[in-house]
């Protein structure tokens, strides 16, 4: 029988523990069985205020009163993962990217660049478009 990775934990647990009594281990077979609480990206303050927000871009914490965030109904923290500076490079970052790409087929078909030189320049857009510009 194949068991479905998310309760091969469980059931390994279950086939050491078969001779003791359900009562027994029940409350770690919930902990195993609960849901995997996700680390927050945001700190609040005593009133449930967002104080700070671990920007997304720059991969640093960032207080609210220093750095602009643009607001996100549905996430948990009511504000958007990346500050506005970090949004508008990424952005611009990824345009870039894709007009590169873009790019590289007519530079290959009028010479400029040869197959061989394809891969590297691939690289180099890729690693472009994952730079992070400090604040």
């Amino acid at each position: 029988m194949t068991i479905k990775n998310q309760f091969q934990e469980i059931i390994d647990f279950l086939e050491v523990n078969k001779s003791k009594k359900i009562s027994s281990i029940l409350d770690e077979v919930k902990i195993l069985a609960s849901k995997k609480q996700n680390s927050k990206c945001f700190e609040v303050d005593e009133d449930g205020k967002v104080t700070r927000i671990f920007c997304y871009y720059h991969k640093q914490w960032e207080d609210l009163d220093t750095h602009e965030y643009g607001t996100k109904k549905h996430s948990s923290s009511g504000y958007n993962s990346m500050c506005k500076i970090g949004v508008r490079n990424w952005t611009s970052q990824q345009n870039e990217k894709k007009k590169a790409l873009t790019n590289l087929l007519s530079d290959l078909t009028s010479g400029t660049i040869s197959v061989d030189d394809l891969p590297q320049i691939q690289l180099e857009i890729e690693e472009n478009s994952k730079r992070i510009v400090p604040l």
